[in-house]
């Protein structure tokens, strides 16, 4: 206890430091809020405008899967509602850009009152990007069955890293 009249300093407590497991887990939350990020970025959205209908969790509008094998990648996305003409996929160097317009689902008339609406619609995107070992040329396929738009993306062998030059 200190006198009377003495300034209180406030003492900092010690850091303790974190486990390793959660510095991994807050990372890799960090990383899919920024992925989100990027990828409104990309679509030229303001931070936050694929998740307006979301209000309560950050489920991307558009939920999806990437997967790998021995001789592929697979990335499966959650697309109900939309039709297959309302998706576009574009391939470019560094991953695929899915694009797709939901359908209005809500009646508008004078006769119809909503309680609750919590389906989302409009224009989403995403994009995926994917390592240099992807065929984004020759090697993409893509099917859509049940609201699950599946795309298959072939493998191809890494390029050289370094390439030797001799002197003559």
């Amino acid at each position: 206890c200190e006198p009377h009249g003495t300034n209180h300093i406030a003492k900092e407590r010690p850091h303790r430091a974190q486990h390793p497991a959660h510095s991994i887990m807050a990372l890799a939350l960090q990383r899919g809020l920024f992925d989100e990020l990027v990828d409104e970025l990309a679509a030229g959205e303001p931070h936050g405008a694929q998740r307006r209908h979301h209000h309560h969790h950050h489920a991307p509008a558009m939920p999806l899967d990437v997967a790998e094998d021995a001789t592929t990648f697979s990335i499966r996305i959650d697309l109900p509602g939309v039709p297959k003409d309302a998706v576009t996929i574009d391939a470019h160097r560094r991953g695929l850009v899915i694009k797709a317009d939901r359908p209005k689902p809500l009646i508008e008339d004078d006769a119809t009152h909503y309680h609750r609406t919590e389906r989302s619609f409009g224009a989403v995107q995403r994009n995926v990007r994917l390592p240099e070992t992807a065929d984004l040329e020759d090697g993409v396929s893509a099917a859509m069955a049940d609201g699950v738009l599946t795309i298959t993306v072939a493998k191809k062998e890494p390029p050289r890293k370094l390439t030797r030059i001799m002197i003559e």
